[in-house]
């Protein structure tokens, strides 16, 4: 086992799963994603790329008895979050 925390255990991606959550509620069925605001955080060492990697480990490392459930579920947050960076990037503009 690793020092890595779980992916659940950090909300970055537990908002992102409530905000989900909440859309499809509301019978959401598309989110926006913006390239150029993507590309422009992408490589940031806290952006989503590498909490992404980070969540993957974390699911790896501890989910493996569960059929690794927690991929799709992060993959889905992630979406969430590059649309939540994207409207934001909108509204700088």
């Amino acid at each position: 086992m690793s020092d890595l925390p779980h992916w659940s255990d950090d909300p970055y991606w537990a908002t992102a799963l409530t905000a989900l959550a909440t859309a499809r509620s509301r019978k959401a069925e598309k989110l926006v994603i913006d390239l150029a605001a993507i590309e422009s955080i992408a490589f940031l060492e806290n952006g989503p790329s590498f909490r992404l990697m980070k969540a993957m480990v974390s699911v790896w490392q501890r989910e493996s008895s569960d059929s690794f459930q927690g991929a799709p579920r992060v993959m889905l947050a992630l979406l969430v979050r590059l649309a939540e960076l994207s409207e934001n990037h909108e509204l700088e503009r």
